[in-house]
Parts: C-alpha cells; structure tokens; sequence
C-alpha cells in the first residue's frame, strides 16, 4: 500500500511541475506583454488628429470631489504609523477615475475646477489643475509588477516540486523567505527593466536580503 500511495505521489509530483512549468512560460509571455504595453506608453507621440490606439491624447476633465485620509499599518511591536493621502475625483467624457495628488493641490482645488488632462488608452496619465501638474504611470507598469510577482510565485512552486515535493517541506524558513522575496524581486526586476530611483534599489535590496538570509539559513529545508 506504501508503496502504492509513493507511486502516485511521483506521478503528482510529475504532473504539478508539467503544470508549474507550463505556467512559468505563459506567465513570461504575459509580462513581457505587460513590459511591451509600458514602453509603448513611454514612446508614444501626442495625439495629432484626434484620439488613436498609441498616441497621447489630449482631454478636459471636470474635478467632481476630493478626498483626503491616512493609511495607517501596525508593526510587530504594536507602533501604528499613517500616511496621509489625498486624490480628486475626475469626470472626462463618460469616464470618471480616482488621482493621487500632493497636499498642495489638495489645498488649491475646489469642485467644479477644470483639469488639463492628458489620456492613455483611457486612463489619465497627466493632469494639469489651477498650475498644478501630476504626472502618473500607464496602468501596464503596476500589471508588470503584479505578472512578475506571480511568475515568482510560480518559480517556487516548481522549485519545491522539483527538490523536495513533501508538504511537510513548505511549512520551513525557506517557505517564508521565499514569500518574502516576492515583492522585492517583483520591483527589483522592474526597476531593472523600467528604471527606478536610487532610494527604491536601496530599500527593495535591503528587503530583498532579509529573505536571501532565510533561504541560507537552512539552505537543506527545501
């Protein structure tokens, strides 16, 4: 019966790493799509005769509301720390959408005020609002992050299948820094690709240690 049963666990061994690999192709496909949507946003020329699919188009919106609040988090220890936050609400066409804004313009802007805006595929990716100007990514650069975190995700599954494959083996330090490592390769591989500040490779290489050192810990766990 032992034997049985260590048979057919081979066989779903077999059979999770057909899948995670398969996955990791199509998963690289889908952020290399991601990847090619940016940097055709980043070339794209302004509009000339009217709107197009790659072209910058120029739009007035309406400030229809705005709204200021705190993000706040709890650490370990218990210390909360907030953030404060503040957006408008826009109306462009039949389109409405939530901007981040500094709390200058949040000060300035009243309902009701016209906004210069400049439209990518929809989204707006540049707004001009009584002399203040913002400026905001397409909505492919956050996808591009997203897509890299799960082919991460991916890679581990196929990783654990291929080394160890016992379920006993995900409940380990490696497990946790693996997971951990998420978010920084995520940005590290976007910075990479699509550039990042000096302080963004800083922290997100600081974070990214953390979990190097929990995979090297008990490197044998997996």
């Amino acid at each position: 019966m032992r034997a049985w049963h260590m048979r057919m666990w081979r066989w779903l061994r077999v059979l999770i790493l057909a899948a995670a690999v398969v996955g990791l192709v199509g998963c690289s496909r889908w952020v290399a799509e991601a990847y090619d949507a940016v940097v055709t946003f980043r070339h794209a020329p302004a509009c000339r005769n009217g709107p197009a699919a790659d072209c910058v188009a120029q739009a007035t919106g309406t400030v229809t509301g705005k709204e200021a609040g705190q993000n706040c988090t709890t650490d370990s220890n218990g210390v909360r720390s907030c953030t404060p936050y503040y957006r408008l609400h826009l109306r462009y066409g039949e389109r409405t959408a939530w901007r981040g804004i500094g709390k200058d313009t949040y000060d300035d802007v009243r309902r009701g005020d016209p906004a210069e805006l400049r439209i990518w595929h929809g989204a707006v990716v540049r707004m001009t609002v009584r002399g203040h100007t913002a400026t905001y990514e397409a909505p492919a650069d956050d996808s591009v992050r997203r897509r890299l975190s799960v082919l991460w995700l991916l890679l581990g599954v196929a990783v654990w299948v291929a080394v160890s494959g016992r379920p006993a083996g995900l409940l380990t330090l490696p497990t946790f820094g693996w997971l951990w490592l998420t978010m920084p390769f995520s940005e590290l591989i976007h910075g990479a690709l699509l550039g990042a500040s000096p302080s963004k490779w800083i922290v997100e290489g600081l974070m990214a240690l953390v979990g190097v050192v929990c995979l090297l810990l008990r490197p044998n766990a997996l």
